[in-house]
């Protein structure tokens, strides 16, 4: 501990201030990476919490061709260096090159298979008449998937009941109500009359039982 004092006693304001912000940068880094969700993460959409069903990530490489035809004269041309030229030339040579027409072509090719671009120049007269690009791309695509469902809540529920006895009379009835909790258990709770017109309570609770399919 000693030791970092004294080395930190040594520096001046300027670099304490430089090495204080790389410190800031790497922390606020470190705080703002957060990981992908996955199923059963609790995540918000819209400002509405809900659970994460499945969660992908897909990358797809979609090939992209494009032809590009451009006139020479649309070509940005440098300024011409002229040179002298040999007393002894072979003329005839010369006007045949001149009004020979040419073809240059070159291919680029891009790493990770990314595809290629390739350069096709007709020159004529010392000049490039004509210019076709051909680019063959692989366009990357990422495509995610997030599904989600909302969160389990309790809910109340609001009805009646009534009781029958062998001869089918009314026996009891009344107003009932029914609280299905987040773990899916329910409880009920009941208050009528009965045929004696005495006041009665009902109360029940249920568990969810899990089936095979």
């Amino acid at each position: 501990m000693n030791i970092v004092l004294n080395f930190l006693k040594k520096l001046d304001f300027k670099t304490l201030l430089i090495l204080a912000l790389v410190v800031a940068l790497v922390l606020m880094r470190m705080c703002s990476s957060k990981p992908e969700p996955k199923k059963g993460d609790i995540v918000k959409v819209d400002g509405k919490k809900y659970e994460v069903v499945k969660h992908d990530i897909d990358t797809e490489y979609v090939k992209v061709t494009q032809t590009i035809v451009k006139k020479g004269k649309d070509i940005i041309h440098d300024i011409p260096v002229y040179v002298n030229v040999p007393v002894n030339v072979d003329t005839n040579a010369i006007l045949k090159d001149y009004y020979a027409k040419y073809c240059v072509k070159d291919t680029l090719r891009l790493k990770d298979s990314l595809g290629w671009v390739s350069i096709k120049d007709t020159l004529f007269k010392n000049k490039i008449v004509n210019r076709v690009w051909n680019s063959n791309i692989h366009k990357m695509i990422v495509k995610e998937t997030l599904i989600v469902k909302e969160l389990p809540r309790n809910q109340v529920y609001f009805g009646g009941v009534m009781g029958f006895d062998k001869a089918n009379i009314i026996n009891f009835a009344g107003p009932s109500a029914m609280l299905k909790t987040k773990t899916d258990k329910v409880y009920t709770l009941g208050v009528g009359y009965s045929n004696a017109k005495t006041l009665a309570v009902q109360g029940g609770m249920y568990w969810k039982i899990k089936l095979k399919k």
